[in-house]
This record gives C-alpha cells, structure tokens and sequence, in this order.
C-alpha cells in the first residue's frame, strides 16, 4: 500500500485543538506511536532492541481537547514505568527533535452498532462518529487497569516471545531457538503468576495495554448486545469480525481458534479470557502496530513539524526529501 504525506504545520500542539465543530484531527482510542531519539529511557531502549522497530512506545489518545466544552488540552493513556497513567498530548511531541510520533486510527468499517449506540450519538459533534461507543469503550478498559504496574518482567517475557516469533518465521531450520526462547518465556510467566496478587491485577508493556484494551472492550460490548435477543445478530457480526481488532500478526491462529469456540458454544464468552489469549494480546509490540493494516495511518510528527498521511496510487514518488524521510517511517517492519 503506498502513501503520500502533506505537510500541514509546524505547531503540533496547537493544531489538534478542536476550535469549532466542523472537524476532530484526533480521536479518542487514536493509537499513538513514539520513537524517542534519546537512548536515556532505559526500558524504551529495551523494547526497541527486543523488537527491532525504530518505535519504542505506544499508546491511546485518552481526551480530545475541545475548549467550548471545557477542556483546553488533549490527554493520552499509557503504560510507563511507574504504572498506567494519563498524560499531557505535550509530553508525547516536546522536545520536537527528541520524540517522532506516529498516529494511527482503527479501522471500524466492519464494526455494527446497535439501535441504543446509534442513538446515543451527537450529530453536532464531530467526534460522534460511526463506532464511537466502542472507541469510548476502549479509553475506559485502559482506565480500568491504571493501578496496574508497568510490568518489567513482561518487557523480557516479550523478548523471548519475540525471539520465538522471529526464529520461527527466519530459522526454521534451527527449531531449538524457538524452544529455548518458549521456555524462557515460561520461565518468565511463572514468575509473574508466583508474584499475582489476590486482586490479580494485570500487568502490562506499552502495547499490551493497548492491545487488550481493543480487544476486552470489544468483547463487553458482543456481551452486552447477547443480553438483548434482538441484538443477537449484531452481536454475532462483531464477533466474526473480532479479528479485525488485533493489530498483530496472528500465525498460530490463536483469536480464530477462540472465535470459533466461543461461536461453536465450546468456549463461553463471558468466561475468562484464556492464559494464550491472553499471552498474545500482551506481549503485542510497537513494531506490530507499525505494520497493521487493522489501523489506517492519520498523521506523522517529525521534528515539530505535522504531516497528514493519506493513502496514494501504486508507484507514488515523495516530492521531496521532507516527505520521503516522513514515509520511510511507514514502512513495513520485520517482514520476509
């Protein structure tokens, strides 16, 4: 798929403020990416070494700033190392030649709502988008785990993972790497459950929050919609789609297989999420996001300056040397 960037201006903390209600830049549950060009953020550096992506961080965007209706600045959600916490849109681009920021959007096409979501939309607010309900959802499950620890041991629970992943796909001819990488990251894990608290808090990296938070909202709101008979065949259609909400890449079939328990009545819904399910959701990377085509490039911030990304014809050529240095940032990472 090929891109073309704009470049639309050269103050990125101003130009997301919603001024009037014809236009939303950004959105709640937007996914945001960071490179943080400083090798001082010990546990980014780590991630970056673990996956091999040039992005280090991810996260939600929590609030969008809209002044008319009080709130003067946009707030994002994510897991750092001292726990999950809520944080100024400012600290996410300053210092400008310090951070890249990369803002991606869930695609929803596919998404049904029910009669109830459609009608709690505001035609006059231009956030009130198609699928908006779930998108809310979402920000609120991320919300639900901001007691959670930023979760060190995950960091290498997910090298190994990754390793395993990459063995995998790369050295298939050597299958004790992927073993070894397997045990390791069992090693991890049960170190993990021997520390669980009785609250049994999750725990996660920067993209696992996001991850699970996609998908746990998703799997409420199927819940919710097979309390109301009416409802069931939406609910249904979203659970078909689940997939659609995974922003990794899924090789051991692991959310088809549990889609199709759950249709096949073997699984039940609304019983807990399985330890595979769950290991896959967590140990989701940066460099994941980066490659999904589950989420549609919006915008790039590279040295202060904004670029919107949108898509182009096969063959497009950058115009210049901004806009190639802006798109080579979009490309595919870690692929064969």
């Amino acid at each position: 798929m090929a891109f073309r960037a704009t470049c639309v201006t050269g103050d990125p903390l101003t130009y997301f403020v919603q001024k009037n209600d014809t236009r939303s830049y950004l959105r709640v549950s937007d996914v945001l990416l960071r490179y943080n060009h400083s090798h001082k953020d010990v546990f980014a550096e780590l991630i970056r070494i673990a996956t091999g992506s040039k992005w280090s961080h991810s996260a939600l965007i929590y609030l969008v700033s809209d002044p008319p209706k009080g709130y003067d600045n946009t707030f994002i959600i994510e897991a750092r190392t001292k726990g999950i916490r809520i944080a100024s849109w400012r600290n996410e681009v300053v210092p400008f030649k310090q951070f890249t920021v990369g803002i991606k959007r869930p695609c929803l096409d596919w998404y049904v709502e029910t009669p109830y979501e459609k009608s709690k939309r505001d035609p006059t607010d231009p956030e009130d988008t198609h699928g908006i309900g779930y998108l809310r959802h979402v920000r609120g499950i991320a919300m639900d785990q901001i007691n959670g620890l930023y979760d060190h041991k995950t960091v290498w629970e997910m090298t190994a993972l990754y390793i395993e992943r990459a063995s995998k796909r790369r050295l298939p001819e050597i299958p004790q790497i992927a073993e070894a990488a397997d045990a390791l990251a069992n090693v991890f894990k049960k170190w993990d459950e021997s520390e669980d608290t009785a609250t049994n808090v999750l725990h996660f990296i920067c993209s696992g929050l996001v991850q699970y938070s996609f998908f746990a909202a998703l799997r409420y709101r199927i819940l919710n919609a097979l309390a109301v008979p009416e409802f069931r065949d939406i609910a249904m259609s979203n659970l078909s789609n689940m997939h659609r909400v995974i922003y990794r890449d899924d090789p051991d079939g692991i959310i088809p297989n549990y889609i199709e328990q759950v249709q096949s009545g073997k699984l039940d819904l609304a019983a807990p999420i399985p330890g595979d399910v769950l290991d896959f959701l967590k140990t989701a990377t940066p460099a994941d996001f980066n490659n999904s085509l589950n989420l549609e490039w919006r915008y790039v911030i590279l040295e202060g300056i904004v670029w919107k990304i949108d898509k182009a014809s096969d063959g497009y050529e950058p115009h210049d040397e901004g806009e190639a240095a802006v798109l080579e940032l979009l490309s595919q990472e870690h692929r064969s």
